[in-house]
């Protein structure tokens, strides 16, 4: 079984390592879909350019582990708690190549950090009582309350005296801090996906390279001691690892880690590991004659920390240069996918047939046939329900003769040869999502002059059981209607013809053309439609 969203959906997994060492993990899910732009603020919107856009939605999972927390033994005499995760710094940035423009739509987290609230009152009354109040959060919170009350009474008449005290004291404290964050994307193909993180005593800052559009994060434990706010250092290193310089750390924090008979240790987070989320989403523009490839960079720096009792005093240690953290062997954080293959639909999920016709103002990129002066221009077409994509895939020589190649008209695409291009080669592009539906492939086509034209058609890079067609007929001749019907999954058990070309996730049909013969010079063939339709 699969996620509805799992067609537009790419996910990589990969080790961290701190120069050789494995810390922990990445977890990067893209997700791409194709945007069609129904805005309109005038008139010029009629005229339409034919370049694409796309949503790209990036989430990565960070996991940094921290090997010492297996031991959970009491100690006694404690003295230390070494090397620890501290603070982490992370971005992820869009490569923006020739004819491509991105702008970021959203990012998530955006800032997460502890809160400080404190409240007080103070009241004297003629019964001599005084209260008074205080909470404090900052990864921890305190409350304490104190009562103290007295009453004289005399009486002239019994000449009597009597008196009343009472004290209570009730102290209260308690260590919490949670904070949750969730992440939801939705697209027009009505799919989402969502990942959560808790903070607890770290806090999380977010900020945008307004020239790069790249969001970058920054994860750093504020309680006991605060990582992002303490910077100004002695310079003395750590005497157990000489990376880690000495921080100038405030009265306020050295408390919290030592109160003269116990050392305590950082918090829960730093001592068992980090585990955060973080989202991107852009908008990016392709010119019709671009690349839709595109790159996008993870960038993870990490910081370990130390704290260590000497005699009664606590020094706090923090790696003074960041650790630049990588993938292992042939593996990377940077990840390259290509927008049309990942942004097309299923086929069926927005109609029952997938069709093309090669009309000059359908296709993204138009064909162009070898002139004296330039190559052959390969040509690129989607449906208009984004479920079949063609690609001119001709592997053309260097001195192509002029000629050879593709054309576009009002009526069909035209396919022309020449001495040393003697075939051309055009591949289709389509999901399959179920197993159980029958799907055809129909061609509308004919033969342009009097030598025929030989099709072989692969699919899904079967080379040893190729389909091989003839086409003899011209246009409106032989009262075949000009079209060429091959049955891609045929689900009767009973028939002879059972068979099933496809399989789920991405398909590709390869259909080279060549002249009967190798008689390119009175040949041509024209088709006008393709199309893939449930059977």
């Amino acid at each position: 079984m699969f996620k509805k969203t799992d067609p537009n959906t790419y996910t990589k997994f990969c080790y961290l390592l701190n120069k050789e060492t494995v810390i922990g993990s990445i977890a990067i899910e893209y997700q791409i879909t194709l945007y069609e732009e129904v805005r309109s603020k005038d008139a010029a919107s009629v005229y339409k350019a034919r370049d694409q856009l796309f949503i790209v939605n990036c989430t990565q999972r960070i996991n940094i582990y921290n090997p010492n927390s297996q031991n959970l033994q009491p100690t006694h005499n404690l003295t230390a708690y070494n090397n620890y995760p501290a603070m982490i710094n992370t971005s992820m940035y869009l490569n923006q190549y020739e004819g491509m423009a991105s702008q970021l739509l959203k990012y998530s987290p955006e800032t997460i950090n502890t809160q400080v609230e404190s409240s007080g009152t103070t009241g004297t009354d003629t019964g001599l009582t005084k209260e008074s109040a205080s909470s404090t959060t900052s990864g921890s919170t305190t409350s304490q309350t104190n009562t103290y009350g007295t009453s004289v009474n005399i009486s002239d008449t019994s000449m009597g005296a009597s008196a009343t005290y009472e004290h209570s004291s009730t102290v209260s404290r308690e260590n919490s801090n949670t904070n949750s964050s969730s992440l939801a994307v939705n697209n027009s193909t009505n799919a989402a996906n969502s990942a959560s993180m808790s903070i607890k005593d770290w806090g999380a800052y977010a900020l945008v390279n307004p020239t790069t559009k790249k969001p970058s994060w920054t994860f750093g434990q504020e309680y006991p001691w605060d990582a992002i706010q303490c910077k100004n250092t002695d310079g003395v290193a750590n005497p157990n690892n000489p990376e880690q310089v000495r921080l100038v750390i405030p009265t306020s924090m050295l408390v919290r880690l030592y109160d003269q008979v116990t050392l305590y240790p950082p918090s829960e987070l730093s001592r068992f590991g980090i585990n955060f989320v973080m989202n991107a989403s852009w908008i990016v523009e392709v010119s019709h004659d671009a690349s839709t490839e595109i790159t996008i960079d993870h960038v993870v720096n990490y910081f370990s920390a130390s704290h260590i009792l000497a005699g009664s005093t606590v020094s706090v240690y923090i790696d003074q240069n960041e650790h630049i953290l990588s993938a292992p062997g042939d593996e990377s954080l940077s990840t390259s996918v290509d927008l049309n293959f990942m942004a097309l639909a299923p086929l069926g999920l927005r109609s029952d047939a997938a069709i093309i016709g090669f009309i000059p103002n359908k296709f993204i990129k138009r064909p162009a046939p070898a002139s004296a002066a330039s190559a052959p221009v390969a040509f690129k077409i989607i449906s208009t329900t984004n479920d079949l994509m063609i690609l001119d895939t001709t592997k053309y020589p260097a001195d192509c003769n002029a000629g050879a190649g593709f054309t576009a008209s009002q009526t069909s695409l035209t396919a022309d040869f020449s001495a040393n291009c003697i075939a051309l080669q055009m591949t289709m592009y389509f999901k399959v999502i179920d197993s159980v539906t029958n799907y055809i492939l129909y061609i509308k086509h004919w033969k342009a002059k009097a030598t025929g034209v030989m099709l072989t058609l692969v699919i899904n890079n079967d080379l040893d059981n190729p389909i091989v067609k003839y086409v003899d007929a011209t246009e409106a001749e032989g009262g075949e209607n000009n079209l060429l019907q091959i049955a891609l999954r045929n689900q009767d058990f009973a028939s002879i013809d059972y068979h099933d070309y496809l399989q789920l996730g991405l398909n590709a049909i390869q259909i080279t053309m060549q002249p009967f013969d190798n008689n390119y010079a009175d040949c041509a063939y024209q088709v006008r439609a393709i199309s893939i339709e449930q059977g």
